[in-house]
């Protein structure tokens, strides 16, 4: 009888009252308080102390025309032949290029020491690639799964047995190389439990419906708001937990040189790493010219157990990501200045 009229009192009240009165209390902790099975928040890999808010129920997302507009995208994706796609995507791409003037600027920017030293590098490329990821990810959700890996080539899954082998998980730092999406698919097609964060999806009317597409697979996507508790029980539970090192979802780092600048790396994969004692692995996407896509895992890396293994664990990652984009430039899919 008390919960009905606590129903019905919710009805009663504004949208954001009722929201205040279902999310739970507000818990502070520390990072290290994780290997006492604290449940802490994401910001906690690259901080001293973080919030958790704890809802009782999932909001609905409402229908609207940004659905519809999801639905007759992916159907139009999934209609085209590739070739039209690859088409589509350096016609559009290049005129992105031009337009975005701020993310023009950006590109420019992150790859002036590359540009210098070498005039053949085209600096829209990344621009034309990004364009045929969206296009591939539209078109794989109404492809079957026997298509999608068609195009996609997996090495190293040994180094991912290996490490779960262990059974503490394992961490995959990764970048916006190739198409990251369809490599995520891919790893989970191959048998794989995958746990990612990620923030908004292509745009927000859209987000949902992605994040469901790869729930599909069995991919866990989680919010970079709280997700330091799933990536807790996932690496307790074995799954292979995905953190990109190039994000704009992470606070916090290290300094580090990166393409002749010295920047901030997140240190949330290895700082993660030494709180759970998983091992790590750099992981990343690379397009062919055919516009196959051929996913390489390393080697995983022990478990740092201080902070000065994190700060070297950190870079030793930016290293491996500045020699990716040092081959080939147009592959890094980043728009935002470092």
């Amino acid at each position: 009888m008390v919960r009905k009229d606590r129903a019905k009192a919710l009805d009663e009240i504004s949208p954001r009252r009722a929201s205040n009165l279902l999310w739970g209390n507000v818990i502070q902790v520390l990072p290290a308080h994780a290997a006492a099975g604290h449940l802490i928040n994401f910001d906690a890999v690259c901080s001293e102390s973080c919030v958790i808010m704890r809802p009782l129920q999932t909001p609905r997302t409402p229908i609207n025309g940004r659905s519809y507009s999801y639905a007759a995208a992916t159907w139009l994706a999934g209609k085209a032949p590739y070739g039209l796609l690859e088409c589509a995507a350096k016609v559009g791409g290049r005129i992105h290029f031009w337009l975005a003037r701020n993310k023009r600027r950006n590109v420019l920017a992150n790859t002036s020491q590359l540009v210098d030293n070498n005039e053949d590098i085209r600096p829209w490329l990344a621009f034309q690639n990004h364009a045929l990821n969206i296009l591939e990810l539209l078109k794989a959700v109404t492809e079957d799964e026997g298509l999608i890996a068609r195009r996609l080539t997996l090495h190293g899954s040994e180094y991912i047995d290996q490490a779960l082998a262990e059974g503490n998980g394992l961490i995959l730092t990764t970048a916006h190389l190739g198409n990251w999406e369809l490599s995520g698919l891919l790893l989970a097609m191959t048998g794989y439990p995958i746990t990612t964060v990620a923030g908004t999806q292509l745009t927000e009317g859209w987000s949902g419906q992605i994040k469901a597409f790869k729930e599909r697979f069995g991919i866990k996507v989680v919010s970079p708001t709280r997700s330091m508790r799933t990536l807790y029980r996932d690496l307790q539970g074995n799954r292979v937990v995905v953190l990109h090192i190039d994000g704009n979802v992470f606070s916090g780092g290290i300094e580090t040189s990166f393409l002749g600048k010295s920047i901030t790396a997140p240190r949330g994969p290895a700082h993660l790493s030494r709180v759970m004692g998983a091992p790590t692995a750099f992981a990343f996407c690379q397009r062919k010219p055919t516009n196959r896509l051929s996913v390489h895992i390393g080697p995983p890396e022990t478990a740092p157990t201080t902070v000065a293994d994190e700060r070297e664990l950190t870079r030793k990652f930016v290293s491996n990501l500045e020699k990716c984009i040092v081959e080939d430039p147009g592959q890094w899919c980043i728009f935002r200045r470092l």
